[in-house]
């Protein structure tokens, strides 16, 4: 994990991603000259060859324009100066949220009214797909007064590999990595060979979890969710798990952990429950965890950090299993030994807020693997 995940981490739900990471662009950008100039060239949006100096702010407020009732608050706004004037750049980024209503409208005719200004560009930055309109954005200004671009955040990140590795650039690369904002449009021969055998593994992981399993998942924990939502945890989180929500902010899953710090490392089989750092119960919750641990096989996650999710898990990696003659029935085995230990867990804790949430989705009894 990078030293700012782990920053971001001690200040969770305190400090958003999107601020967090807007803060650490704007801190690299204002520090190295050398690459925010490179990086305007790499863009080819000015003549950055004349700049003398560049000032960069964030979260800086503009007041309303007749017709808006709230003020603006572009994440980061770059002035630029040379001996012929000044140029202004307003950024927008957005990591995982959507743009909101009518904002980079707003951007614009701001920009399209500031006094003194040579060059006004307005750059949209974000890190999954998330087209824009232009006739929207211009509809009240005329297009050529403010220059638009759309950009994602992983062509910043193939920008920056390129640039000189100091501590500062490896850590917001590897940072950016972290939160998916680093893939490079390119696949290796890793990722040819993995696309390759996806699917069989899928099959694999699928019947190791989807069956008896499930139906012990179900019964141990009161249900359990769509394996639809396993494939949202495998796009978004790098794991393949059921999984099922429980009372005051804490959850259970099982199965596969795939995303790994490096690339040798092997996945791992899991259980796992976890609670959020808002649960209103989470001391009680934390304190059995630390009880549980220190009785059997559980491992804890973050028990002492009091604004990171914490939990306890029950795991192996996968190349335990890989001597057995029969890889699935080996995971089956592990899974259900680990549900039976979660079991005695319950019985062991039972004021603790056990039970799947109301509003849970839950898998029919005679779910199919081949549905």
């Amino acid at each position: 994990m990078s030293l700012f995940s782990r920053l971001l981490n001690l200040n969770a739900n305190n400090i958003p991603l999107e601020d967090f990471f807007t803060e650490l662009v704007a801190y690299l950008l204002s520090t190295n000259k050398e690459i925010l100039y490179a990086w305007l060239k790499h863009l080819n949006l000015l003549d950055t060859e004349a700049y003398l100096d560049a000032y960069i702010s964030t979260q800086r407020v503009f007041e309303p324009l007749e017709g808006h009732h709230s003020a603006s608050r572009p994440d980061i706004v770059i002035e630029l100066v040379d001996d012929g004037g000044c140029d202004i750049i307003f950024i927008e980024s957005k990591v995982g949220s959507k743009e909101g209503y009518e904002q980079l409208k707003r951007y614009a005719e701001i920009l399209h009214v500031l006094p003194n200004f040579r060059h006004r560009l307005l750059l949209y930055i974000t890190r999954d797909f998330d087209p824009k309109d232009r006739p929207v954005i211009f509809q009240d200004i005329p297009e050529s007064t403010v220059r638009f671009k759309q950009l994602r955040w992983h062509q910043f990140h193939q920008f920056l590999v390129s640039q000189e590795n100091t501590m500062l650039v490896q850590e917001i690369t590897v940072f950016m990595n972290e939160y998916n904002m680093a893939h490079n449009n390119q696949f290796s021969s890793i990722d040819v060979i993995a696309l390759a055998n996806f699917t069989k593994s899928l099959k694999l992981m699928d019947e190791a979890m989807w069956g008896e399993v499930s139906q012990q998942f179900k019964q141990v924990l009161g249900a359990v969710r769509n394996p639809a939502t396993a494939l949202k945890q495998l796009q978004w989180h790098g794991r393949y798990l059921m999984s099922v929500d429980m009372p005051d902010k804490w959850w259970c899953g099982l199965g596969f952990i795939l995303k790994t710090s490096n690339l040798t490392d092997y996945p791992k089989v899991r259980l796992m429950l976890e609670v959020d750092p808002r649960s209103q119960r989470r001391a009680e919750i934390i304190e059995a965890m630390k009880e549980i641990c220190q009785k059997g096989s559980w491992q804890g996650q973050n028990l002492n950090d009091s604004k990171a999710w914490s939990g306890i898990i029950r795991e192996k990696s996968l190349q335990e299993f890989l001597a057995e003659e029969d890889h699935i029935v080996a995971i089956k085995k592990f899974f259900m030994q680990s549900l039976n230990e979660l079991n005695d867990v319950k019985a062991q804790y039972p004021s603790l807020p056990w039970g799947a949430i109301p509003d849970a989705e839950e898998i029919p009894d005679d779910l199919s693997l081949n549905t």
